[in-house]
């Protein structure tokens, strides 16, 4: 397992990771990018909490989307079995 130095909001870190440099250096853009605009919106006393914040808002977008695509497919997949109920 290599490791990967990356920034996240101003702090290097060293991540092993067992997929590419792509995806480290993917995962922490996003994240080092959600701390700055929690950092922009709310000024934290510390980056801890900055990082707390940027970790729950990241969690809930995660959820809300997955919310959002089992909608979908519940949707899609009602449409078809009416199709093939039509058929049969």
């Amino acid at each position: 397992m290599k490791s990967t130095a990356v920034k996240i909001f101003g702090s290097e870190y060293f991540v092993k990771a067992d997929g590419g440099d792509d995806r480290v250096l993917e995962i922490a853009g996003i994240v080092d990018e959600k701390m700055k605009e929690i950092d922009q919106q709310f000024h934290q006393p510390s980056s801890t909490r900055t990082a707390v914040l940027a970790c729950m808002n990241l969690v809930d977008e995660y959820i809300h989307k997955g919310r959002q695509d089992t909608r979908w497919l519940s949707k899609r997949l009602g449409m078809l079995i009416e199709k093939l109920e039509a058929v049969v």
